[in-house]
């Protein structure tokens, strides 16, 4: 019996079976790209994905494509961000939430935030119905807030409450955010607060940043008190409020009771203190932060060298740019400008002038900087030379700018070419004379001796000369001994201010440079019966690192019965060597004028 061979037939799938076996294959394929997209370190890595995805066809597969979207526009790069909005426009798929959440946030934090805005207003209009999802109003109020543009945040603001779905607090701490940002008052940032169903603590610090915007402290106190729980930000957001109004003392106070401090706490307060003219105080709180251990910010070393270059404290100054050097701190234009400021303030012009050569990105104020260095050390040839490399490198100058470089004309004696500077500022539609340049062209003639001339120039000016270019003039006047403009102009002072101690004293000081001892004495007596006293001057030191003010009149010094001990000797050897007469000298130790 021979048995027959029948042919092998292979089993024919359903149709249910291919399908479920091309959709797994297709999902298998998927998944890897995805994976491959989120582990992408570069650009040139996207891009290879990118042609991926279009092989294999899974461009138009709308998780891939908007993980592909989403990369690209993560990239803080201008070039991605084009290359994202090319994807957005030019590949046909429906666009969902997500894929426009993605470009709003990109341009909100890289980019255009107009053009954030702007996406949000297609996303609107997409014929699909496509809404914001959780996350879309977070960086929509993002953009506003960054363009001010206040109408289009409150249109945003209602679309947010009429969309038949609650959003996150997120969103609502986000509009929150926007409201302070923009100003608005207190009031409207707490009935955003008040519709939060869960209020956290990014919701509590939004509403106190809210009413410390709108200058309501009173609001935001009362808010920090009734917080169910702080964090950092809270202390902070109150402790800036107080210090940027000036209210000190609060902000001490809210500064010692913080049970956390950070960066932005120091600085804060350090700043503070400088805006109101406290500069020990403010380099004390650097002490502290040092033994604090606090790791300081390009920030708050620009801010701190600014209180050393208004004290004049060299050490401390020298300190603070090793300790940027030895922490790799990066030096910007601003922390250059502050360094070349601080060494030229403290005597080390050569330092100022390293500084400055060793500056890549030397902006206006840079060279500002520098040019004020050598006019306050009289280098007006120098300072003149490096304006017109400035102009020759294509940088406009600004009205700071002229300022120094008139200053340095000034010192340096370079009338006509500091007129000539003057003149092409004039003639210059961008850069137009202030106040403080006419006050610079009046020292400039008056130190020269050309009174009349500077008389001329405040009478002409096209604006009404304050009283301190009457004052530059009158002290003009008082170094070139010329008592008869010296009265004219003194009048005027006194009809201006007529209770400023300082015009009666340059005045007086105008007849005592002649010897009109009998008239000087009466302009100060009438100073005592208008009950006017002359504001005590003030001056420090700088020894061993640490920064010693004396005041006129001060015995607050724990050395100041030794200081007014040799002050009595420097005088008694002053009169036997016939240098000054002896009145005049115990008058000035007591602070009698």
């Amino acid at each position: 019996m021979s048995v027959s061979s029948a042919p092998y037939l292979l089993p024919i799938p359903n149709k249910t079976t291919v399908l479920n076996s091309q959709q797994k294959h297709q999902s298998n394929k998927r998944d890897h790209a995805i994976s491959l997209l989120q582990n992408s370190k570069t650009p040139e890595e996207l891009i290879q994905l990118h042609t991926l995805l279009i092989k294999t066809s899974l461009i138009k597969e709308k998780h891939a494509f908007g993980r592909l979207l989403l990369s690209f526009a993560s990239f803080d790069n201008l070039g991605c961000l084009n290359y994202a909005q090319k994807l957005f426009d030019t590949v046909d798929i429906p666009k969902n939430s997500f894929m426009y959440t993605a470009m709003i946030k990109a341009y909100a934090n890289f980019g255009n935030p107009r053009e954030a805005f702007g996406f949000y207003s297609r996303m609107l209009c997409d014929q699909h119905d496509v809404y914001p999802n959780d996350f879309t109003f977070t960086y929509v109020f993002s953009a506003c807030s960054k363009f001010n543009a206040v109408f289009e945040g409150k249109q945003a603001h209602a679309q947010m409450i009429k969309f038949p779905f609650k959003f996150g607090v997120h969103s609502w701490n986000s509009l929150m955010d926007f409201y302070g940002k923009v100003r608005e008052e207190g009031i409207v940032v707490r009935r955003v607060f008040d519709r939060i169903e869960s209020p956290d603590v990014v919701s509590w610090n939004c509403l106190i940043n809210g009413y410390v915007k709108s200058g309501d402290l009173d609001g935001a106190r009362r808010a920090f008190d009734e917080m169910p729980e702080r964090d950092v930000v809270s202390w902070t957001i109150m402790l800036v409020g107080y210090a940027d109004a000036g209210f000190l003392s609060e902000a001490s106070c809210l500064f010692n009771e913080m049970p956390k401090r950070n960066l932005v706490s120091w600085s804060a307060l350090i700043k503070g203190y400088i805006q109101i003219g406290c500069y020990s105080k403010a380099l004390e709180l650097f002490k502290e932060m040092q033994v604090a251990k606090v790791k300081m910010d390009e920030v708050i070393v620009t801010t701190l060298l600014s209180a050393c270059s208004r004290l004049g404290a060299l050490d401390q100054g020298r300190w603070l740019h090793m300790y940027v050097d030895k922490h790799g701190i990066k030096v910007d234009a601003h922390l250059s400008t502050a360094l070349i400021d601080m060494y030229s303030k403290c005597g080390q012009i050569d330092m100022a002038r390293k500084v400055f050569r060793g500056t890549e990105d030397k902006k206006v104020f840079v060279w500002s900087s520098m040019i004020g260095g050598l006019a306050m050390h009289s280098f007006g040839e120098e300072a003149i030379e490096l304006f017109t490399k400035m102009i020759e490198c294509g940088i406009e100058p600004s009205e700071i700018t002229y300022i120094n470089i008139l200053a340095a004309c000034t010192h340096s004696g370079l009338i006509d070419v500091g007129l000539q500077i003057f003149n092409k500022m004039v003639e210059n539609q961008k850069s137009q004379p202030r106040m403080e340049h006419y006050g610079c062209v009046v020292d400039l003639l008056g130190r020269a001796g050309l009174l009349y001339d500077a008389f001329r120039v405040v009478e002409t000016m096209p604006v009404k000369a304050d009283p301190a270019i009457w004052r530059a003039l009158l002290s003009a006047c008082k170094l070139h001994r010329n008592v008869e403009l010296g009265e004219q102009v003194g009048r005027i002072l006194i009809e201006t201010e007529p209770q400023n101690d300082m015009n009666y004293v340059l005045v007086s000081n105008v007849y005592a440079a002649v010897n009109k001892w009998e008239i000087s004495g009466k302009l100060r007596r009438e100073m005592k019966v208008r009950g006017m006293q002359k504001t005590p001057g003030c001056s420090s030191i700088e020894l061993d690192g640490a920064v010693h003010e004396f005041v006129s009149r001060d015995h607050s010094h724990s050395e100041s019965q030794v200081i007014y001990e040799l002050l009595h000797i420097l005088a008694n050897h002053m009169v036997q060597d016939g240098q000054e007469p002896m009145m005049t000298i115990m008058a000035e130790i007591h602070g009698i004028w």
